[in-house]
């Protein structure tokens, strides 16, 4: 049950994402304003690039006692990339 839940939850999660990054394309091709761009490589930084490479770690055998440290290594890279993004985009409103 709780893999059908965070399945679920997963999709939703790339559900949202996707539509919060069409609509800031749309509206990046729409304006002048590169905000909306900022906010998309945001989202994708920390969703599907994220996954992706934890995805790798985790098939890589050669790393297995190190999997946990590069993990949580990626995930402080993301984090801080996302946040570079979102502050780039509060300074440029």
């Amino acid at each position: 049950m709780a893999d059908d839940i965070n399945k679920i939850l997963g999709s939703l999660s790339y559900l949202f994402g996707t539509v919060v990054v069409i609509e800031c394309f749309a509206k990046l091709v729409s304006g002048r304003s590169r905000i909306p761009l900022y906010i998309a490589l945001a989202i994708i930084i920390v969703g599907p690039v994220e996954d992706l490479i934890n995805a790798f770690i985790e098939k890589n055998t050669i790393w297995r006692q190190e999997r946990k440290f590069y993990k949580e290594l990626v995930n402080q890279i993301t984090s801080i990339a996302f946040l570079i993004l979102m502050e780039l985009s509060i300074s440029e409103a």
